[in-house]
């Protein structure tokens, strides 16, 4: 149903403001009721069937039998208030003729739009650590099986140029939560902790900012990477839990000098064990009570973080001996500056050739898959209970990733580089507001998320937010974007990522430039190729000109430099 158009008030539908705001008040009872009866017409007028001649008839008659013998008293001035009650006739038959043109005129402008309810929508915030884009929504492998997310995403808008602003998953979740970005946090690494941070002493996270604009804020699982803690405490009402998946005592898979995180395999036994089955269950409990206020509920789940220990039904999806492996041609790091290295040499990851040596491509790109399709479980669960509560139709649904993660692409594994694998996460949104439809492929970053959840709630606007609404995009898919998707490693080292393009910039000057229109694989840089130079140009002019330093003093690049 088209809304009706509200009188233009200056606030609430109440008489005595739009007696304000229409007509001068007197001390005069005939005034006042001149006044009355020409409010009352209007608010009649306004209310009723649109563009029906009766509508006037039954307003005239309205104004004469009820208010012109119940108000208007018997004087000289009769004929004379008579005559000024001729403006809201005349008003009637203006309104009769020129309402329902302008009615269906705002029929045509919000038919691309859902209506927005009425009372607060509540918030499902889904985060998902290490998560790419081997999800069926993505086609970022072809034969990822994730039928929950997927179809979420038909539920909603898939933002498929969507990017962290870090590659890894303290100060990722950092900026998320917060906001603001490492050049302005100065956190690039693994730590510190959110309340550690000097810069962000006076932030609210979201869930604070939530919960001081009225709402219920529940979290379990890794959403910060540290939780909340310190003086974060208090942001969250209702805890759901954080229980740690189960680890063999023995190295299950992985060689005796990789990192203790990297094992793999089909362990434990039943979904049961898991932390993000416990996780998601505690969710689904959650969301069949009662609130009295609208809720914000994160939900953060490990897989496909290392180790990938999952149940064996998960590997079963898939066979490992069918598995497509990544594209990965030997000659693929020939055209990069020989400091590119410098931003990923310190991992705790493997390297690839240490992967391709030990012969454990394959199996790892298994457990991967099958980690992804038990995490796609996971998100299942709480998206069924949601489908089963009475919030179903009033609650928005933001899931993503913090970064996204090689598996061998670009002779790399994990994160932290500034490649497309690395940079780019799943993002969805859908709930009320949101039309489902065709995918968004303008850039956007994880900092776009606190503001846009903030213009979606109607809340008060955060200044200090630093991210741009993805609003306009969730109402037209073809919004344009003027801003890019920025993306920090360490100090130094940025990505410019537009619709078209790739822009990466060292901390010595070295760059790579990449054409997504040709060359979705990043393989071959043209940072080099006098043609592009005005593109280097005018993407080099997002680059940061002020960078806040990295906060540890103890930098983890110095800590965990490969030997």
């Amino acid at each position: 149903m088209t809304p009706i158009l509200p009188l233009p008030s200056s606030g609430p539908r109440d008489s005595t403001r739009q007696n304000r705001r229409y007509l001068k008040t007197s001390k005069s009872r005939a005034t006042s009721a001149k006044n009355h009866t020409k409010t009352r017409l209007i608010l009649l007028i306004t209310s009723h069937s649109r563009g029906c001649i009766a509508c006037y008839i039954r307003a005239t008659a309205f104004c004469n039998h009820n208010y012109l013998h119940r108000y208007l008293p018997s004087s000289t001035d009769t004929v004379d208030q008579l005559y000024s009650l001729r403006f809201c006739f005349q008003l009637a038959a203006f309104l009769v003729l020129t309402l329902p043109a302008t009615l269906s005129e705002a029929d045509n402008q919000q038919s691309n739009l859902t209506t927005a309810p009425v009372s607060p929508p509540n918030v499902l915030f889904i985060a998902i650590d290490d998560l790419n884009d081997w999800v069926g929504f993505m086609d970022g492998h072809p034969q990822a099986k994730t039928p929950h997310m997927d179809r979420l995403a038909k539920s909603g808008r898939n933002f498929t140029n969507a990017h962290c602003s870090v590659p890894v998953c303290t100060s990722s979740r950092n900026s998320v939560m917060s906001g603001i970005g490492p050049m302005t946090h100065g956190s690039y690494e693994i730590g510190p902790k959110y309340e550690e941070l000097p810069a962000l002493a006076g932030a609210p996270t979201i869930q604070r900012y939530f919960k001081d604009h009225g709402y219920q804020t529940l979290s379990g699982g890794k959403v910060l990477h540290h939780n909340f803690g310190g003086r974060l405490s208090d942001d969250i009402d209702q805890s759901l839990g954080r229980a740690p998946s189960p680890r063999t005592k023995k190295p299950m898979t992985r060689p005796a000098n990789w990192s203790s995180s990297w094992d793999w395999g089909a362990y434990p036994d039943t979904d049961a064990k898991m932390g993000d089955i416990q996780l998601a269950e505690a969710a689904a409990k959650a969301l069949k009570e009662k609130y009295d206020k609208p809720f914000f509920m994160s939900v953060g789940f490990f897989r496909p973080h290392v180790p990938l220990l999952v149940p064996p039904k998960w590997f079963e999806l898939y066979e490992k001996d069918k598995i497509i492996l990544p594209n990965n041609p030997k000659s693929d790091l020939d055209d990069l500056p020989k400091n590119f290295l410098s931003i990923n040499d310190y991992a705790v990851a493997p390297t690839h050739a240490e992967v391709t040596g030990s012969g454990n491509q394959r199996s790892l790109t298994h457990a991967y898959l099958a980690s992804v399709s038990f995490v796609d479980h996971c998100v299942g669960i709480v998206l069924a209970a949601l489908e089963a509560s009475s919030y179903a139709d009033n609650t928005i649904i933001v899931l993503w990733s913090d970064h996204g993660f090689h598996l061998g692409e670009k002779q790399h594994w994990a994160k932290r580089t500034l490649w497309e694998e690395s940079t780019r996460v799943p993002l969805l949104i859908s709930g009320p507001g949101v039309k489902p439809g065709k995918a968004c492929k303008e850039p956007a970053s994880l900092l776009d998320l606190y503001p846009t959840l903030v213009d979606m709630c109607n809340l008060p606007k955060n200044d200090r937010l630093e991210g741009i609404s993805l609003v306009p995009q969730l109402k037209d898919p073809n919004k344009a974007r003027k801003h890019p998707a920025i993306t920090s490693s360490y100090f130094g080292n940025h990505s410019i990522r537009t619709r078209d393009w790739r822009l990466i910039s060292y901390e010595d000057g070295s760059m790579e430039l990449y054409d997504h229109r040709t060359d979705s694989d990043e393989f071959v840089n043209l940072a080099k190729d006098p043609k592009h130079q005005n593109v280097i140009t005018r993407l080099a002019k997002w680059l940061p000109q002020k960078a806040a330093p990295e906060f540890k003093e103890n930098s983890e690049r110095l800590r965990m430099r490969k030997k």
